[in-house]
């Protein structure tokens, strides 16, 4: 395991990208650069993953980390032998837990 800053590999998972982009398209019909502001946000958090990925765990191997100005989560799993972090939904966090979960 290594140490220091930027030690782990983001991947993200295809149902992430989708949910990203959708989000995205949503809050840009609600206002132009809405969208743009919310992908920045993840952006910006998927960089923090990098360097701290140690976020609340949630259930099972998942974690969580919500976004400060958008109600939507990332949710994601840390391999710390692989230094991965996997980054499997970007949730609302109004959605009922139990029907969005994820399986691993």
């Amino acid at each position: 395991m290594k140490n220091g800053l930027n030690n782990y590999e983001i991947i993200i998972q295809k149902r992430a990208e989708v949910e990203v982009d959708e989000i995205s398209i949503y809050y840009e019909s609600l206002s132009e650069g809405l969208g743009t502001k919310f992908y920045f946000e993840f952006r910006e958090y998927v960089e923090t993953l990098k360097n701290i990925p140690f976020f609340e765990q949630r259930y099972q191997a998942i974690r969580i980390l919500p976004l400060k100005k958008f109600p939507y989560s990332i949710h994601f799993s840390v391999d710390e032998l692989e230094s991965t972090v996997t980054i499997h939904a970007v949730i609302c966090d109004y959605q009922n837990p139990e029907t969005t979960r994820i399986k691993l």
